[in-house]
């Protein structure tokens, strides 16, 4: 369940990505969807951090070294 919503958050934080890339501008409705993408790539971060990030640390092939 955790690998589909990681995927979504990835593909909704790269379109929003884009967005605030190329379309720059601040004038008229174009300065609320460069104000709206970036809402929504703070919002993946913080989503990312919170809920996805706790698998990160263990899935790989090659297991943990001791803590010192």
């Amino acid at each position: 369940m955790k690998r589909f919503f990681r995927g979504v958050v990835k593909i909704v934080a790269a379109t929003a990505g884009l967005v605030f890339f190329f379309d720059n501008r601040l004038q008229g409705t174009a300065g609320l969807v460069l104000l709206g993408s970036i809402v929504v790539l703070v919002l993946c971060g913080f989503v990312w951090m919170v809920f996805l990030r706790d698998d990160e640390e263990g899935s790989g092939y090659w297991p943990r070294g001791p803590r010192p």
